[in-house]
């Protein structure tokens, strides 16, 4: 945890370990040993989900570039809030190569994936691009999530941090803190 703080020996100093530091110290003339040295000797480890991200689709040539772009926000945002494993994109048998057909499943089951993500990015006639993506259960073969945006391409960052959001939500059950205002028109 970023709030954490590092003791000496003991590892980092987590809300957990302070209210057993300090119930502990209040005990201190009676048995310290049970419930909290345990804490000090076995972190707990959260579950982290491996997640396949390839490249977002380009329409055309001129998309080519918000694409990359808000593939590589959402990598970085999954990646830092440390519940997601990213798997390498030299890994994937299946190029995904047409957003509207279903993936190869067995191919991301050989690799150990856990979920999918694909998506695209199209410009609008009118200048602005329509980002679609899918978020798919690679064990169950279901999409778990399906949704397009419309924006101008230099809120690209914007539209990556609302598809982190809505990734990490379906996949950990919390709300993501990766866009602070609500969903791109």
């Amino acid at each position: 945890m970023a709030d954490d703080i590092f003791l000496s020996g003991l590892g980092a100093l987590t809300r957990r370990r302070f209210v057993c530091i300090g119930t502990a110290a209040g005990m201190a003339m009676f048995a310290w040993e049970p419930a909290c040295a345990i804490l000090f000797r076995h972190p707990v480890e959260r579950s982290m989900v491996r997640i396949a991200l390839p490249d977002f689709l380009a329409s055309t040539p001129a998309d080519a570039e918000p694409a990359r772009l808000i593939s590589e926000v959402i990598a970085a945002n999954l990646e830092r809030s440390g519940r997601f494993v990213l798997i390498d994109h030299a890994a994937f048998g299946d190029k995904v190569t047409n957003f509207d057909v279903p993936p190869r499943f067995p191919d991301w089951r050989a690799i150990k994936t856990a979920a999918l993500v694909i998506g695209r990015v199209t410009r609008q006639p009118d200048g602005r691009i329509k980002v679609e993506f899918r978020l798919w259960d690679v064990s169950e073969a279901a999409q778990l999530i399906g949704k397009q945006y419309f924006s101008a391409p230099d809120n690209y960052r914007r539209i990556a941090n609302v598809i982190s959001d809505a990734v990490y939500d379906a996949l950990i059950g919390e709300n993501g803190h990766f866009d602070s205002r609500s969903s791109p028109r």
